[in-house]
């Protein structure tokens, strides 16, 4: 049962290195981290908490973060933002993230450092 005073930030992919980087920034500012590394696991966790940021990692497994997006493309995400990040040579793969609806699509190095504004800002309107 979600949490309804806790938001959440879930994570896509199957690289556990950032999901460390997700937990060292998030869990301080009151975020709840999940991690989903199907597409199976995804929807069982979107359709049962209070999501405030959708995290994508491009470098994971392709089938499952592009029917992600596909899927999400389709949906109202709510207040939830959809991030997505993956390496900076793959212009490609970053333009698709942008096709599929992503709010953001950033090289590792820029989701690295944006991270936490990204995070401080989920709470608040600024477009």
């Amino acid at each position: 049962m979600p949490d309804s005073g806790r938001k959440t930030v879930l994570l896509v992919g199957q690289n556990l290195f950032f999901l460390g980087r997700v937990e060292t920034l998030a869990e301080p500012l009151g975020y709840e981290i999940l991690r989903a590394t199907t597409e199976s696991a995804f929807w069982d966790s979107y359709g049962s908490q209070q999501l405030a940021l959708i995290l994508v990692d491009l470098e994971g497994d392709e089938s499952v973060w592009s029917k992600v997006l596909e899927g999400l493309g389709q949906q109202e995400t709510g207040e939830a933002k959809v991030v997505a990040f993956g390496p900076h040579e793959n212009v490609a793969v970053l333009e698709r993230a942008k096709v599929l609806g992503c709010d953001l699509a950033l090289s590792r190095g820029e989701f690295n450092r944006d991270l936490l504004k990204i995070l401080l800002g989920l709470g608040q309107e600024s477009n």
